[in-house]
């Protein structure tokens, strides 16, 4: 693979394998968020209508996530723990491929392994309940390598995989509309549309839109903007007791910041992908601290600009980084600050966020790719 060495190569999956030997066990003991789910899958596989009730907390993935587990819902007929241990192992994959290709980025492991430990505590969470982040991070980082190398379709294709598989990455899509990649906007809402009618065709055509549409109702409902306590601006509203004007008014303040970047990130792929995902991340209704492992991609492109050496920038980035990490999380809040520790994820998104909004400010104008 471009950027790692035959030694980087092998030394990547040794420290896998050992990290796969860790948290596997963990995943299978504790994880519970792919139970659920697999039940969705035994209901396609018999024919049971999906979307009749919501889960017990959040939302149900889409519908073509459903139809992507059905090898794990049969294995888990014969041992629920195999399941959830293959699971896991895809999930560590997915993070070595995501650090395979950051190496592209950077001259030496440096950069990626502080970037690693930037998103450590969401990382060990998603382990803990065995959901999906790392899946979205291997599709938002093949997203940005397949621009850089000028694959503008192939890229849009896997962030419509990431849509069809978690739905909020969608508001990546803003990067291919605000840099007018038209081939990759409509290769990304191809795959999503029809990946997500298409898992459930096993319905029929009347009934897999119905079945769509039953999760997008569900869905809505599961999450009144506002009313639940998350690490996303929708959590701040439930968190501070904001207003729902307020929130949106600060959601649509992050995405018009956000579009500045992004407009001025035509010729750098892996700052407006990571800008992307980190406002896609902040306007989710529903946002878990395992999401802000999305915020690789954000650090990886902070952590490799120019101007790293700038004091003040350098000052927000190491704020940022404690909240990012989690590690105030473990008993270490000063007293003083514990009404932002209740939002320790969000607060460490958005000033992450705001140093890429600056790094972007201060680029020279874009320069549009030739279609």
């Amino acid at each position: 693979m471009e950027g790692v060495t035959p030694r980087a190569g092998r030394w990547l999956l040794v420290i896998g394998a050992l990290y796969a030997a860790i948290v596997i066990p963990i995943g299978v003991h504790k994880g519970g968020d792919i139970v659920a789910e697999l039940s969705q899958s035994e209901r396609l596989l018999g024919g049971v209508p999906l979307y009749q009730a919501p889960p017990g907390k959040g939302m149900w993935w889409p519908p073509f996530t459903a139809f992507g587990l059905v090898p794990f819902a049969l294995v888990a007929r014969w041992s629920l723990v195999v399941a959830k241990a293959f699971w896991a192992a895809l999930n560590v994959a997915c993070l070595g491929w995501s650090l395979a290709l950051a190496r592209r980025w950077t001259s030496g492991w440096g950069p990626v392994a502080l970037a690693v430990a930037a998103v450590a505590k969401p990382l060990q969470s998603n382990f803990e309940h065995l959901n999906i982040t790392p899946i979205l991070l291997v599709l938002a980082m093949a997203a940005a390598a397949d621009l850089r190398a000028g694959r503008e379709a192939r890229a849009g294709a896997w962030l419509g995989l990431a849509t069809a598989i978690k739905a909020f990455p969608a508001l990546v899509f803003l990067y291919f509309l605000l840099t007018r990649r038209w081939r990759g906007l409509l290769a990304g809402s191809a795959v999503a549309a029809g990946l997500t009618v298409g898992a459930m065709l096993s319905y029929g055509p009347v009934g897999a839109l119905h079945a769509v549409l039953a999760w997008g109702r569900l869905s809505r409902d599961a999450a009144p903007f506002g009313t639940v306590v998350t690490q996303s601006l929708a959590g701040f509203g439930a968190l501070y007791g904001w207003s729902a004007w307020a929130v949106g008014a600060l959601s649509v303040a992050c995405i018009v910041a956000a579009a500045v970047a992004l407009y001025r990130s035509a010729a750098a792929p892996l700052a407006g992908i990571a800008a992307a995902s980190l406002v896609a991340v902040l306007c989710s209704p529903i946002a878990w601290l395992y999401y802000h492992t999305l915020a690789f991609p954000g650090w990886l492109a902070a952590l490799t600009h120019p101007p790293l050496s700038a004091p003040p920038r350098r000052a927000v980035l190491a704020a940022a980084a404690l909240l990012t990490s989690g590690v105030l999380t473990f008993g270490l809040y000063p007293r003083w600050l514990r009404g932002i520790g209740a939002a320790n994820y969000t607060w460490g998104s958005l000033l992450l966020l705001a140093v890429l909004v600056f790094d972007r400010l201060h680029q020279p104008p874009p320069v549009r790719p030739t279609q």
